[in-house]
């Protein structure tokens, strides 16, 4: 059975057509100012008005956002809400977030260094875990491959969870990845575009005939 696909960054109708066309679980739209493919609360707004005859699930993708924030985007028609956060963020942040949303709708995305074991007292405020290409700068939208084998570690140790993989997938290794890491949902990104926020509508095909293949 193959993985659910989220295509995330969407910015324009046109690409999130292009995703729904070809079978897309979910989109993402980024939330977060300083990420090259932000996209306003209005325009979130308008781009999830344009797709409300389709089932798919709408994600609001932040970091470490307020509650002021989060309420904002549960009026906005999101669905889920994938939050990145530093290692170091207050656990009673991260609760409150889970409070919020809900942890069957939170995706929670830790900034998790290099050799660092996942932080097990997260599992209980989601039901859902997301892990990216690691960055001291950034918080995802990266293009370089994430750590697969951590994240084939963290789905044996924690089946109960839904795992997500993240991190520069496309058609030369989604196939790959798939082998390695048995991931429930792969997030694509930068490795579906043309440019920062603009999709490639055949990379995205190419990606939808190997998984159904």
């Amino acid at each position: 059975m193959p993985p659910e696909v989220k295509i995330c960054g969407i910015t324009c109708e046109v690409d999130a057509n292009i995703a729904l066309s070809h079978g897309a679980n979910y989109l993402g739209f980024i939330l977060y100012e300083k990420s090259p493919r932000f996209v306003d609360k209005e325009h979130s707004e308008i781009l999830i008005k344009k797709c409300n005859d389709i089932t798919s699930g709408f994600v609001a993708v932040d970091v470490c956002p307020n509650f002021d924030k989060i309420i904002s985007m549960k009026k906005s028609g999101f669905r889920y809400f994938q939050f990145h956060f530093p290692l170091d963020t207050d656990l009673s942040i991260i609760k409150e977030w889970s409070t919020i949303v809900g942890s069957s709708n939170l995706w929670l995305a830790p900034k998790i260094p290099p050799d660092n074991e996942f932080p097990e007292n997260l599992l209980n405020f989601s039901d859902t875990f997301l892990l990216d290409t690691y960055s001291k700068t950034k918080f995802g939208g990266t293009g370089h491959s994430s750590d697969w084998k951590t994240f084939s570690k963290c789905k044996v140790s924690y089946p109960e969870k839904k795992w997500i993989l993240a991190g520069g997938i496309g058609p030369k290794n989604v196939a790959k990845a798939l082998l390695q890491t048995k991931a429930d949902i792969i997030d694509l990104n930068s490795g579906v575009e043309k440019a920062p926020g603009q999709k490639d509508p055949e990379k995205i095909k190419s990606v939808f005939s190997i998984l159904t293949h």
